[in-house]
């Protein structure tokens, strides 16, 4: 596939995201794809390796259930060969205890056959560990 038909099938991924369409968005993943979030888990509830749609799959929940998106944009896009990056920003709050966080992330992308076969994120996981900490602090 070449870069613009990369960038799509990225983009699309992000429609299906922001849908909350999670068995679409699996359609475009390799049976062995690979996620890779930044942080500790036991902070950051959905922070680790996940390997295979099970898995990924797995992480989708855990981010459903640590965070609610006010705002999931991304705003550009930069293509090279079978590697896509995004760069975006995103707002929401932790549900455990609704404090708010703001971040710009980067998010690679490597293709393989038309499918998404691999998946880092770099974030500002300062402002996700501050926002997840505060219900520790509150907790009684």
């Amino acid at each position: 596939m070449n870069e613009q038909q990369n960038t799509q099938t990225v983009q699309e991924g992000y429609s299906f995201f922001n849908k909350g369409d999670i068995p679409n968005l699996l359609t475009l993943f390799t049976d062995d794809i690979e996620f890779i979030l930044p942080g500790a888990a036991d902070t950051i509830p959905y922070a680790g390796v996940f390997r295979g749609k099970e898995q990924v799959t797995t992480f989708f929940t855990k981010l459903h259930d640590a965070i609610q998106y006010e705002r999931f944009e991304p705003q550009d896009f930069i293509a090279q060969g079978q590697k896509v990056v995004a760069l975006g920003y995103s707002k929401g709050q932790t549900r455990s205890n609704g404090q708010i966080f703001e971040e710009e992330w980067a998010h690679v992308f490597e293709l393989r056959d038309g499918k998404i076969s691999r998946f880092q994120s770099f974030t500002d996981t300062a402002a996700l560990v501050q926002a997840f900490q505060a219900s520790k602090k509150m907790a009684f």
